[in-house]
């Protein structure tokens, strides 16, 4: 059996790559990594994606494609011949007798990654490939990390949105309320630095908007968005002239193309750059604007650069005590980080809920660690454990299922952890919205049918949703939803989806206990969503994901489809009338 599988290695640092992950890269007989043509003919240094993978991959097993990306100008004969010559080269590979191929992206496969062109074309060639993925952490998560931000807190929404398809996805995530993130701020199709600093200071969000670039590698960059788009600052590491052409341009999660259907991606009138990268902001930036809160709340989240935070994980003659606050992901152990599963493994105690948390996690702690299940605990309960490890100098790994940014509720714990001078740190985990993903091998981001990403839970109960961010107002988009926290009250649930404008056939998707032992994923229309929830009672480690993005048939991205005319490019006659066939059905 042939197995093509798109790997998440991160958005940079090695140590956030899943421990899966590793094992997958490692154990395939192949493994593949993006490169620009340049670079492969003149054996530059490698890229990001490849210089993670080597962390844990001798070099000579990692082969590099060539990708034109840094063609502009659309569907170019150089960025049509390299992407067929892409799906030929792992056809090749599958040919020579190797049954798994690694294909290396950054961030996750399944968000706004090209893994699934790739992956569609070499299905075209390979009809017997098994395609799969392993769910990564996104550039948002670390950044998240690193700039002391908690996404979303309580019943805020959070809006995923990449800027290389105009202004005007932003400008109606923004509208929508919680916390806003776009993705290729930089990019030849985002908006200007001035016009992008115009809609978020329209809209009052410009101040607390933070921007991130390279994280966790060298000249790693974290500022104020103003700073950034008002005063572009220099290179963080090295004169212009000095940088390696290859690592800035690559493929990662921010690569997929926008929106052309219009729903999502209208410009509104706002210039984008001409053809070329902004040399003012590093490419492939990330933009994360926070929800409108009270002073306080969601920067609890203790900030730290790369170097620090490698310091203290190496540091093993500690003059203070230190809490670890690590994202478990969604179940399976093998979804921690590398990072996080050093941590419960370098912690003299480890507080987890049993209740949240899958045991088997516990497999990484030392057999001499004090385990502590936190499930009936409340703050006051696991305080002591806090106090000793400032007197003692002890460190503490507390687990937290998911990712500590997304509803994480750990502001309180260090706010106490900072009155009593303990170190602290926030290691990002793998969402249950990505590793669902991964499970149902579906992209949640697909090219003219949906680009945004908005992830929410139901309103009502004890907790009301504020005004403009009911999941009826988000529905109206259309777009891929992910809902936390909303099983409950899937009646509720069916009916606000509904009357936001979904149809009644839409793709939807029930996922219980995500990796864990007893999984449970459900595929079903919106029509009969709270009859599948309600026959099989589910009611809590439930995630909800709806939307057109989850067909089980989704259509190709007419970029690369041969039967795709442009300015560059004759289409194949034959292949155009089988698209316009497509299209007209």
């Amino acid at each position: 059996m042939s197995r093509l599988i798109g790997v998440g290695v991160g958005p940079g640092d090695p140590e956030l790559v899943t421990v899966k992950a590793v094992r997958v890269l490692r154990e395939a007989d192949v493994v593949l990594v993006p490169v620009l043509a340049p670079v492969l003919a003149a054996g530059a240094e490698p890229g990001r994606a490849e210089t993670i993978i080597r962390a844990y991959v001798a070099a000579d097993r990692v082969r590099r494609l060539e990708f034109a990306l840094n063609e502009t100008g659309g569907v170019t004969p150089r960025r049509a011949a390299a992407w067929q010559a892409a799906a030929a080269a792992v056809a090749e590979e599958f040919a020579a007798g190797a049954a798994t191929v690694a294909f290396g992206t950054l961030g996750d496969p399944n968000l706004y990654s090209t893994f699934s062109y790739l992956a569609q074309t070499v299905r075209e060639l390979v009809p017997e490939v098994t395609v799969e993925t392993v769910a990564g952490i996104t550039a948002m998560q670390d950044l998240a990390s690193r700039a002391g931000l908690s996404l979303a807190e309580g019943t805020e929404p959070v809006t995923l949105v990449p800027l290389n398809g105009g202004v005007g996805a932003l400008d109606q995530a923004l509208a929508r309320g919680g916390s806003v993130v776009g993705y290729k701020v930089g990019a030849a199709a985002s908006p200007a630095p001035a016009v992008l600093a115009d809609r978020l200071q329209a809209a009052g969000r410009l101040d607390a908007a933070v921007i991130g670039a390279r994280l966790g590698l060298e000249g790693e960059l974290i500022a104020p968005a103003a700073e950034v788009l008002l005063t572009p600052p220099p290179h963080p590491a090295q004169p212009a002239h000095l940088l390696p052409p290859a690592p800035a341009l690559e493929f990662d999660e921010t690569d997929s193309l926008p929106d052309r259907s219009g729903r999502e991606s209208l410009s509104a009138g706002f210039p984008a750059s001409s053809k070329a990268d902004i040399p003012d902001i590093p490419y492939l930036s990330t933009l994360i604007v926070p929800a409108h809160r009270a002073a306080g709340i969601g920067r609890g989240l203790a900030a730290g650069s790369r170097e620090a935070q490698a310091t203290l994980a190496r540091d093993d003659s500690r003059s203070v005590g230190r809490v670890v606050f690590v994202g478990a992901g969604p179940g399976a152990p093998d979804l921690l980080t590398e990072r996080g599963a050093r941590a419960i493994a370098t912690a003299d105690i480890v507080i987890w809920a049993s209740s949240l948390v899958d045991q088997r996690v516990l497999a990484h702690a030392r057999a001499d660690a004090e385990i502590v299940d936190s499930a009936q605990l409340p703050m006051e309960g696991v305080l002591p454990y806090y106090q000793r490890a400032a007197r003692d100098k002890l460190a503490v790994a507390r687990v937290h299922s998911g990712d500590p940014s997304l509803w994480g509720a750990v502001q309180e714990q260090l706010e106490r952890c900072r009155e009593l001078a303990l170190d602290t740190e926030i290691v990002p985990g793998v969402s249950s919205f990505t590793a669902v993903a991964a499970r149902i091998e579906r992209e949640l981001t697909i090219p003219e049918v949906a680009q945004s990403v908005i992830l929410t839970r139901l309103g009502g109960g004890k907790t009301p949703m504020p005004p403009g961010e009911q999941v009826r107002e988000f529905a109206r988009h259309g777009t891929t939803m992910a809902l936390f926290l909303s099983a409950a009250r899937s009646g509720q649930l069916q009916e606000e989806l509904l009357a936001g404008g979904y149809p009644n056939d839409t793709p939807c998707v029930v996922a219980h206990q995500v990796t864990w032992p007893d999984e449970l994923i459900i595929h079903t229309a919106l029509d009969n969503l709270a009859a599948a929830i309600k026959e099989r009672k589910l009611w809590k480690h439930t995630l909800v994901l709806v939307g057109p993005a989850l067909a089980t048939t989704g259509s190709r991205s007419h970029l690369y489809h041969p039967g795709h005319f442009h300015g560059y490019r004759k289409a194949e006659p034959q292949a155009r009338r089988q698209l316009r066939e497509r299209d007209r059905s």
